[in-house]
């Protein structure tokens, strides 16, 4: 039985490979078949040439596409001249790993970890580009195959054009065929190249982390002989060749980290030049005005330099436009940035406090310097420990000094405490500098300057913000814009963000120079994507942010359109408009796009979404009807527009010109200056008068009171000239003078007519009545004693 099963298994495996061995000797002689039908096709019958000339157009096209491809797509000049620099970086940084010639200090591994990352992150690019060169060059490949295996292209054909352009396409085929296999192979070539690097790159990207972690265990413990007792002897290389590596791993450090974020620095150089035309336009503005000399006296840095407050706000900024920054980048924009700090200040310090800030700059330049020495060195030490010493000094006497700073610059009120953090500091380098733990030492005293001068950098880039904000506001003080942003009013606001955000710069630095950067960010990282429950609600404080964000930037693009496009012009113009409304359905649109872009961002799932808007549906019916009302009223109100900014309404007891349609209320501006805020669901249930509905023509009415022997027609005809001369009056619907009633003591006749704006209604009525009693004065016809009033 098995015999059976196992000659039946053998019997069918041998028909597929025969059938399989038969299949090229098939596809061969179908082919054959085909060109020879083809052939006999076309020397008897012309069926067979517009399918051809279909075919040759199809093909043209292809192979013109491929050539375009091949010649202007694929560029690998970039990547050929790199990589082999790149190579000879990793080679060489692996050996230093691997042989244990490396020494270098936690500031060394942290900026060689920075500078392999960036390549790293080259390489990827790298090999994305390659990869996609090379499948879409396979493609290329097989698309050509089919078109030289076509039997098309073989036939023989009479005509003598189609079989030269046949004979052309099948020459152009295989030529590019050749080309395209030649740039697959160096492209691949390129691909295994990079991608060899990249792993090597990664893998000493992770030795550094592990080496970086085991350098900050090890930092705490004695690293080194105590300084007192050391000898020069002890160390690998003197202190001289040390500072000349440091500058050479600084150069090249530099140049290929700003060769890999050109984009960034393209974009900061940007911002610079925008804040420069900017300042110096208004500046310009400002010196135009009557009161120039009494603003500008307000002004400190930017009456010194415009050019040089901007430079000085650009190196502040910049830095933190670059991601992931090395030491050797940062201590360059930080030495800029002191150099035009210096030039700044030298004018306002006090005579005493020149050498003492010139003296902080040296300190600040050597310890920058240190700070990039990748090894110890002896001389180093003891570099270090003058330094310390000599910067020990400065604070205690900046900490005694009982003379102010600077001269005409405000005090900060931080500065001893300032003082005080680098005294602690400057005093931990020496002690830790003494007992042989250098690192920490290095660490303690950069950490010691840097702060001192950044937090002096940051007084003066806030203060010279507050400046450029205050130029704004003066020198268009007559614009919405500066309205909107009025120093006066937002002076302590701005302050006080401002101050802020100063400190939490001054935070991430000192983070940067105690090396603690990257574990607070890792924590805060953590602590913002950790992924938390409330019942059955999961959520993170990242995506809680987001929304809130998003949010927050919807109601702050509303109240920007809503002041900007706002009602201020139209109400003191007397004039209504229909801006209001559109502003408030505008206004309605931002915040529900917002609303729905904060749930999209944040990563909120519409089942959840659902679950919220339920529970709210819940909250509505129990308490919030009178909201929701008001709400859904203002909707009706925009698209309905019984009401618009301008108008002059009544609402119960309440009378005004609307000044503003909310969302949820409105707001009128009472006869006596008073803003009058009426809820939106009042405007459509009680009884609304709108005086300015259809136009803003007004009837006026007063009474006269005349005696008895009082000739009336003389009397009607004084009126009715005295009113015509005044063209303010409408003709249309024409003025009415008649008689009203007669009373126990006089005659009253009463007068109407019709004035084209409500708002100058009261103030006609009081000239008109005034000239009418002037005339019948005139004439001799003394008026008695009646009540004016106007039309309801």
């Amino acid at each position: 039985m098995a015999y059976t099963k196992f000659s039946s298994f053998f019997k069918i495996g041998f028909v597929v490979l025969l059938c399989f061995l038969a299949l090229p000797a098939l596809a061969q002689k179908k082919q054959k078949m085909i060109l020879d039908s083809i052939q006999h096709n076309s020397s008897n019958n012309a069926a067979i040439i517009p399918e051809l000339v279909n075919k040759i157009g199809a093909y043209t096209v292809i192979i013109d596409k491929n050539i375009a491809y091949l010649e202007k797509k694929i560029k690998l000049n970039e990547i050929t001249t790199t990589i082999p620099t790149i190579e000879k970086l990793v080679k060489r940084i692996k050996e230093s790993l691997e042989n244990g010639k490396s020494s270098w200090n936690l500031r060394g591994l942290n900026s060689t970890s920075i500078m392999l990352k960036g390549t790293a992150s080259d390489l990827n690019k790298y090999k994305n580009t390659l990869s996609n060169y090379s499948s879409t060059l396979t493609k290329n490949s097989a698309t050509l195959k089919k078109i030289l295996k076509d039997p098309l292209l073989k036939a023989s054909l009479q005509d003598s054009i189609l079989s030269m352009q046949l004979q052309d396409i099948q020459e152009e085929s295989v030529l590019l065929d050749t080309d395209q296999k030649k740039v697959l192979t160096k492209v691949n070539i390129l691909r295994n190249r990079v991608t060899i690097a990249l792993l090597q790159a990664n893998d000493i990207i992770s030795d550094l982390a592990d080496k970086s972690i085991s350098e900050k265990r090890s930092m705490w413990g004695q690293e080194e002989a105590p300084l007192l007792t050391a000898k020069s002897s002890w160390y690998k290389k003197s202190f001289t060749t040390v500072i000349e590596e440091a500058f050479i791993r600084l150069s090249r450090g530099l140049t290929r980290y700003l060769e890999s974020n050109l984009d960034v620095l393209a974009i900061t150089l940007l911002l610079f030049i925008f804040t420069l035309v900017w300042s110096f336009i208004n500046m310009k503005q400002l010196k135009k005005l009557p009161e120039a000399p009494l603003e500008l006296h307000n002004i400190i840095f930017y009456s010194r330099s415009i050019v040089l407050v901007n430079l000085f706000g650009f190196f502040t900024y910049a830095p933190f436009f670059f991601p992931s920054p090395t030491m050797s980048f940062l201590h360059t924009f930080e030495l800029l940035r002191l150099l035009s700090l210096v030039f700044l200040l030298v004018p306002f310090l006090a005579k005493s406090c020149k050498p003492i800030l010139i003296t902080l700059c040296v300190l600040w330049f050597l310890y920058a310097v240190d700070d990039l020495l990748l090894q110890s060195a002896y001389g180093e030490r003891w570099w270090l420990l003058v330094m310390g010493v000599v910067l020990l000094m400065v604070c205690l006497k900046l900490l005694f000094k009982k003379e102010n700073f600077f001269i005409g610059i405000e005090e900060s009120p931080i500065t001893k405490h300032v003082l005080l953090f680098t005294l602690v500091f400057v005093t931990l380098s020496i002690l830790f500098n003494l007992f042989g733990r250098v690192t920490l030492a290095k660490m303690c005293g950069v950490t010691a300057i840097q702060t001192l001068l950044l937090a002096m950098a940051l007084k003066v880039f806030c203060t010279s913000v507050l400046e450029a904000i205050y130029i704004q506001s003066e020198a268009y003080h007559q614009s919405r814009f500066s309205a909107y942003i009025n120093f006066k009013e937002l002076q302590h606001k701005f302050k006080r963000v401002l101050w802020i955000t100063a400190i939490v710069v001054w935070a991430v630095y000192l983070a940067r120079d105690l090396a603690l950067y990257d574990f607070f960010k890792m924590i805060l990282t953590d602590f913002v994507s950790k992924g938390r429950t409330i019942g059955s609600l999961s959520f993170n404080f990242k995506n809680v942010g987001i929304f809130f964000i998003i949010i927050w930037v919807s109601t702050l693009l509303s109240g920007f359109i809503n002041f900007f496009f706002g009602q201020t012009v139209e109400i003191t113009s007397g004039k209504r408009s229909s801006l209001g409304s559109m502003l408030l359905l505008i206004r309605l649109s931002i915040w529900t796009v917002g609303f729905f872009i904060a749930v999209a961002a944040s990563g909120i799932p519409l089942d959840k979404l659902s679950i919220m808007i339920g529970a709210l549906s819940v909250g509505i019916g129990f308490g919030l009807q009178t909201i929701v009302n008001n709400l859904v009223s203002g909707i009706i109100i925009a698209f309905e527009r019984p009401i618009q900014v301008g108008d002059q309404i009544e609402v119960g007891n309440k009378s005004g010109v609307v000044k503003e349609i909310g969302v949820r209320s409105s707001t009128i501006k009472s006869s006596s200056g008073a803003d009058i805020i009426i809820p939106n669901g009042d405007l459509l249930s009680q009884h609304l008068i709108n005086w300015t509905l259809q136009d803003r023509n007004r009837r006026v009415e007063f009474a006269i009171g005349l005696s008895f022997d009082s000739d009336i027609i003389q009397v009607r005809k004084i009126i009715e000239q005295t009113i015509s001369k005044n063209n303010r009056i409408l003709q249309t619907p024409a003025p009415e003078i008649v008689l009203n009633e007669f009373t126990e003591k006089n005659v009253e006749i009463k007068v109407l007519f019709w004035v084209p704006d409500l708002s100058t209604a009261s103030a006609l009525r009081s000239l008109i009545m005034i000239e009418i009693y002037e005339a019948l004065k005139a004439a001799g016809i003394q008026p008695g004693y009646s009540e004016a009033k106007l039309a309801p």
